[in-house]
């Protein structure tokens, strides 16, 4: 649970630094992580931004 919190406040954090798609974030979330991975880091992302999008506004121009 921790590390969900975690990784959500990286990604609340990438918006407010002007990400606007999934592949942004995941970029600068994921940029330690391996590349091979980053097909499963988006799909963990989008996950996460529909989480976000169901509990508090997000910018309208975000997608994902």
């Amino acid at each position: 649970l921790a590390h969900r919190a975690e990784r959500l406040a990286e990604i609340r954090a990438a918006i407010e630094a002007g990400d606007r798609s999934a592949g942004q974030i995941v970029a600068r979330v994921y940029a330690a992580v391996d590349r091979s991975l980053w097909p499963s880091a988006t799909w963990s992302v989008r996950a996460q931004l529909d989480y976000l999008a169901s509990r508090e506004t997000l910018p309208p121009d975000l997608t994902w």
